[in-house]
This record gives C-alpha cells, sequence and structure tokens, in this order.
C-alpha cells in the first residue's frame, strides 16, 4: 500500500519514480489486481491535477482499458482537467 499512499502526497515526482520502479522488470506482479488498478487511479487522478493536459491525455491513451479500467472519479478528474485547459473539444475523443 505505500505506493498508493505516495499519490496523496500530490508529489508528481515521487509518483513518476514509483511508476518507473513498478514498471521495472515484473515488479507489477507484487500487486493483485485490485490494488494494480488502485494505484493506477490514483496516479492518473494525480496526473490529472499536476500535469499539462497534453501529457495527461499521451498517459490516457497509453494507459486506458489495457493497464487500468478508469474509475468514475477518474473521468471526472479528466473533464475537470479537459475543462482547466479549455480543451473540451477533446472529449468526444476520449470518451
Amino acid at each position: 500500500t505505500g505506493l498508493l499512499q505516495c499519490c496523496d502526497l500530490k508529489d508528481i515526482k515521487l509518483a513518476y519514480q514509483l511508476n518507473k520502479a513498478l514498471e521495472k522488470g515484473d515488479n507489477w506482479k507484487f500487486l493483485d489486481m485490485d490494488r494494480l488498478n488502485g494505484y493506477w487511479s490514483k496516479f492518473f487522478s494525480l496526473l490529472c491535477m499536476m500535469e499539462q493536459i497534453d501529457v495527461v491525455l499521451k498517459w490516457y491513451k497509453e494507459m486506458s482499458f489495457s493497464l487500468f479500467y478508469p474509475t468514475p472519479k477518474n473521468m471526472l478528474d479528466l473533464l475537470q482537467a479537459l475543462d482547466a485547459a479549455n480543451q473540451l473539444e477533446v472529449i468526444p475523443s476520449v470518451w
């Protein structure tokens, strides 16, 4: 659960470091599917809050459905990020 708590700190640099460690080799296998999905959900919410919209969309396209199933909160976070970036016209392509 240490990976999940990092995202609550709202430290994007630390989240990227943990993500890099998680993706190295077979480290992701140490988390069961529920924890893995929980990790990706929190990581994505943090991206929506802290990153530029182009970075968020890049991660969304790479992560979406192949690595995690976005929760309703993830979708709300994405919509808020698109709204804040004045990019609402992108909604059809992410829906």
